[in-house]
């Protein structure tokens, strides 16, 4: 027998995805949804996550700017038999790109592929982020109480103290691999 997940008719992102690059952090709205996937002969409801493709950039505790264009990479090739997999994690990379009307920090802008002014524009200064790679990903419950800034920048605060806890209670066996040595400088 199969059973069918009944679709929403509208999509609502009731949490957020939020990934440290290091020098800044984004954050993007997320929900998991029922999908209905086909396992040999039977279809099986599991749990998709999906992402908004606009979100925020995040330096330094405050909102600097929006993101739009969000992808998410893959670390296989497109001739691999194994399905990519669809969501923001470490070491899987990301590309977005940010229009903003002040130039960003210096510590963000050198990590973009592409950065330019445009001028006579409301956003003149663009940067596209190509293919880049957070180190540390969590998702949080996303309210509506509270005002956007302070939601994020309580969010990032937590994301933070998250990422030391988890460096400082697994070092030893982060520290045998390579991505997490080279990106945490263990």
């Amino acid at each position: 027998m199969v059973y069918s997940v009944p679709k929403p008719s509208k999509s609502v992102f009731d949490e957020v995805a939020i990934a440290d690059f290091g020098p800044f952090q984004i954050a993007v709205l997320t929900n998991t949804t029922l999908v209905n996937k086909p396992i040999f002969s039977a279809q099986v409801t599991v749990p998709q996550r999906q992402y908004q493709s606009q979100g925020w950039l995040i330096y330094d505790g405050r909102v600097m700017t929006a993101l739009e264009g969000l992808t998410l990479g893959s670390v296989f090739s497109e001739d691999s038999p194994f399905k990519p997999i669809q969501r923001m994690a470490p070491a899987l990379p990301v590309s977005f790109e940010v229009q903003s009307s002040q130039p960003l920090p210096t510590q963000v802008s050198t990590q973009a592929s592409f950065t330019c002014e445009l001028q006579d524009t409301d956003f003149p200064f663009h940067n596209i982020f190509r293919q880049i790679c957070p180190r540390f990903v969590r998702v949080y419950p996303f309210g509506k109480t509270t005002a956007l800034s302070t939601t994020l920048s309580a969010q990032v605060k937590q994301l933070l103290a998250d990422e030391a806890l988890f460096i400082k209670n697994n070092y030893a066996r982060l520290k045998q691999i390579p991505f997490y040595k080279t990106h945490f400088e263990l």
